[in-house]
């Protein structure tokens, strides 16, 4: 575009400098002038045109990643619920199990008794008579003995319908975790299919990149999402809405790192740094504070920001998936989101900022 523009400043001075130029030559420049002016016009044309279906395509990736942030969480969630089930699970076998065994000591019990009452015979009592032994001892040792009997009979139904209830809980529960694996299964195709949906739509927007005449084009995208996000943090520095016990600027050089990482990984920009660590990991908020932002924002992709009070914000970006809606208090070191490279970035990683009343300072001077 520059170019043309300054060709058109050339040509424009050299016609200046025709005093005395034949009919035809004027005429001629003036067709040249015409056509170029035309290409011009096609040329913005096709610039607009191009930067519509990116906006179009900016939206659809908006979509799917914020799509792929809630089955990360979905699937977050459903994986700690089966957790807990295959927990209950285990802990009601082993119940079983050592039912099963209290069950069969006490059927070995019964069969015992059952085998010494068979020895015994039917007359047993009648030969006690004959031989003499004490009436008095026999009806106590026959009343204990059927006592005994009766007891392990009741102690046996107890166990069998314990069992019987904890097998219908174990039913239950087998139920229930087919149920959740299945619904994992389902989250899981669906995120396959958003991931490739994502990569073709990821696809389609580098190859656009590349038709738009593009350095020039590219300075003017990020002037425009700079503009946008000075707009947003300006906004809600004014309203100042959380406010916490430690005054967040009394922590430099107190702070710990967004992410788990070393030194060497770190990136440093003009605003703020880039932690590039693998895609997944945990992104802990620095210090407690409010959300005020969370949402997808051209430019910076899955973004979070966090009001920590006093004109004081930390900001997260390029996330996979975000674990905090705004409005939601967060503590320090509480998970908030998980490292990705949303937004258009090649490579994994978290982009971090620290602003004081919409003006960015150095994270490195706060981080311990």
């Amino acid at each position: 575009m520059k170019r043309l523009t300054k060709l058109l400043g050339v040509l424009l001075a050299m016609s200046a400098t025709i005093c005395i130029a034949a009919p035809n030559t004027i005429e001629q420049t003036k067709t040249k002038l015409k056509s170029l002016s035309l290409k011009i016009t096609q040329l913005e044309k096709k610039l607009s045109q191009s930067k519509n279906k990116q906006q179009v395509l900016d939206k659809e990736l908006s979509n799917t990643e914020k799509q792929i942030s809630l089955t990360i969480k979905k699937l977050y969630t459903i994986r700690k619920q089966l957790h807990l089930t295959q927990e209950q699970v285990d802990t009601l076998t082993k119940r079983i199990h050592d039912i099963s065994e209290k069950l069969h000591i006490e059927q070995q019990k019964m069969a015992k008794h059952l085998t010494t009452r068979y020895k015994m015979g039917e007359y047993q009592p009648l030969k006690w008579l004959l031989n003499q032994e004490n009436p008095n001892d026999i009806s106590q040792l026959l009343t204990y003995y059927q006592y005994l009997i009766r007891s392990q009979q009741q102690a046996i139904s107890k166990v069998k319908a314990l069992k019987h209830d904890l097998d219908e809980n174990q039913a239950s529960l087998n139920k229930e975790l087919e149920e959740k694996i299945t619904q994992e299964q389902a989250i899981i195709k669906k995120q396959h299919q958003l991931n490739g949906d994502k990569a073709y739509q990821a696809n389609l927007i580098s190859r656009l990149h590349k038709d738009i005449d593009t350095k020039q084009q590219q300075l003017s995208d990020y002037q425009v999402n700079k503009e946008s996000l000075t707009k947003l943090l300006s906004q809600l520095a004014r309203r100042n809405v959380m406010l916490t016990q430690v005054p967040f600027s009394r922590m430099r050089h107190k702070l710990p790192y967004p992410v788990k990482t070393r030194r060497n990984k770190i990136d440093k920009t003009n605003q703020g740094v880039m932690f590039f660590v693998k895609e997944g990991l945990p992104v802990g908020s620095v210090y407690p504070g409010k959300v005020v932002f969370s949402d997808w924002l051209k430019g910076y992709g899955l973004l979070i920001i966090v009001d920590h009070g006093r004109g004081y914000m930390t900001l997260y970006a390029h996330n996979q998936s975000l674990f905090k809606e705004k409005g939601e208090l967060v503590e320090q070191g509480e998970q908030i989101a998980t490292v990705g490279h949303s937004g258009g970035i090649n490579k994994n990683g978290l982009y971090f900022e620290i602003r004081h009343r919409g003006k960015a300072v150095s994270p490195l001077d706060w981080l311990s």
